[in-house]
């Protein structure tokens, strides 16, 4: 188990990053909020040789970890994964990792090159003059190299996995374990209406504590959090059963006032339940593309 400041992140995590990096030779790195390193283990699967001998040999540690943080800065302030090419000519992407609204960490890939970098490494006559030898531009050339569109295509790929991660709840409050029964509750049964006092009977806490936990790892009040799940769950019938009546859809989540509903829904999602089922059934929705590269230096 894997730990962040204020989360507790599955072992299936590192496993999946590990079958990534093994199957597109592009290394992972997962910082907690602060920036401190929580993954990968820098023993049993250290950086490229290249990354190595400039961050070792070349003493640009300070100037990589420094990019790392102010990239990781860029990326939280547009909520978004970044893409860029660092200092050293290795195609970089950092993206922050959200849970219920609350930043649980930052996730890198890296060290890795596009077909359109230049041939040679940006340090290698700073190395060949300190050290008198080709070693470096050696370890350039050995590092992973992708045209743009296989590029774009390991990103998005990659933010499939992390949605699919956070969606699955391998990242998840220290606290989660306290509500988890009412939550899995909630879920199991999202026609009936849950009260606060049966919940907090449930976990055989006070109603003013469990609503103080749901807010702090979930980011929503208890209410709330009903609402938005049903939601969501109704969200999911009208695509997987285009043919049901809305009133059914309304009626399995626990709205028996089909017109409610829909106000309800569209309030939510900005669009009415038919008109989310239209969208969503004829692809409407655009795939997510990654941001525009940057350059930093």
């Amino acid at each position: 188990m894997l730990e962040s400041m204020h989360h507790v992140i599955s072992q299936k995590v590192s496993e999946i990053f590990d079958l990534y990096t093994e199957l597109h030779d592009i290394r992972i790195t997962l910082f907690s909020p602060d920036g401190s390193l929580i993954y990968p283990d820098a023993v049993n699967r250290p950086n490229c040789d290249h990354c190595r001998l400039l961050r070792e040999d070349l003493g640009l540690e300070m100037k990589c970890r420094e990019l790392d943080h102010r990239m990781m800065h860029v990326a939280f302030e547009r909520q978004d994964m970044i893409t860029y090419t660092c200092h050293a000519g290795m195609r970089e992407v950092t993206a922050p990792i959200f849970v219920n609204r609350e930043l649980a960490g930052y996730v890198m890939l890296g060290q890795f090159r596009s077909e359109s970098a230049p041939e040679e490494s940006p340090y290698s006559r700073d190395w060949k003059k300190a050290k008198g030898d080709d070693a470096l531009q050696q370890a350039y050339e050995q590092t992973a190299v992708f045209p743009e569109g296989k590029i774009e295509t390991l990103i998005e790929l990659f933010h499939h996995l992390l949605d699919f991660i956070i969606g699955d709840q391998m990242i998840q409050h220290k606290d989660y374990d306290l509500i988890a029964p009412v939550i899995e509750r909630i879920r199991e049964h999202p026609e009936q209406e849950l009260q606060l006092d049966e919940a907090a009977r449930t976990v055989g806490r006070s109603a003013s504590t469990v609503s103080r936990v749901f807010k702090k790892v979930t980011g929503l009040s208890f209410k709330q959090y009903q609402v938005s799940y049903r939601l969501e769950r109704a969200a999911g019938l009208l695509k997987s059963k285009p043919n049901s009546p809305v009133a059914e859809i309304a009626l399995a989540v626990g709205y028996d006032d089909a017109l409610y509903f829909s106000r309800v829904f569209r309030k939510h999602f900005g669009f009415s339940p038919s008109e989310y089922r239209q969208n969503e059934g004829g692809h409407g929705v655009a795939p997510r593309k990654p941001e525009p590269k940057i350059t930093a230096v």
